[in-house]
């Protein structure tokens, strides 16, 4: 009994420590990038908008002139140099930094199969922290993962979404 409530309160403490250091890094980039057009996505932005994901990554959806900018403002922080991905449909220049042990994956969007360049135009920005972070609707979201195949992400959106109605 002692060990499972040891183990429980680990996980707890290492849970809120994630959250810590994901919300650190948001804001982070949040602060840094309000000049930039881009916004989040992925289980980053499901986070964001409330869907209690943990995110093992952040990912950012810009334009290929956002993925340029993004890269010099974090330079010191780049894994990898900027790339044309055309792998699962990608059709995006794409870099990868870490920050605070997290990646960080940025894709500037050409001709990505499942999100469209126009959907930076339908961002939303979120109150997140004090600080409002620019994420996609969940509702596209949502259409992202029903074209991508990813049944587990397409049922926990639309529980969520069913919830805040």
């Amino acid at each position: 009994m002692g060990m499972a409530n040891g183990t429980t309160l680990f996980l707890r403490r290492h849970d809120l420590n994630n959250k810590m250091k994901i919300d650190k890094i948001l804001n982070l980039i949040g602060k840094r990038l309000e000049n930039v057009n881009y916004a989040f996505i992925g289980s980053a932005n499901l986070y964001i908008q409330g869907a209690g994901v943990q995110p093992r990554d952040i990912d950012i959806l810009t334009t290929p002139k956002g993925i340029k900018e993004i890269d010099k403002i974090f330079s010191k922080s780049r894994t990898k140099e900027i790339y044309f991905d055309e792998s699962d449909g990608r059709n995006s220049f794409r870099s990868l930094y870490m920050i605070d042990g997290k990646e960080i994956e940025v894709l500037g969007n050409v001709g990505n199969v499942y999100r469209k360049s126009e959907i930076l135009d339908k961002r939303i920005y979120i109150k997140f922290n004090k600080i409002k972070l620019p994420c996609i609707p969940l509702t596209d979201e949502l259409n992202t993962y029903k074209q991508m195949g990813r049944a587990e992400k397409v049922e926990m959106i639309q529980e969520f979404l069913q919830l805040q109605k």
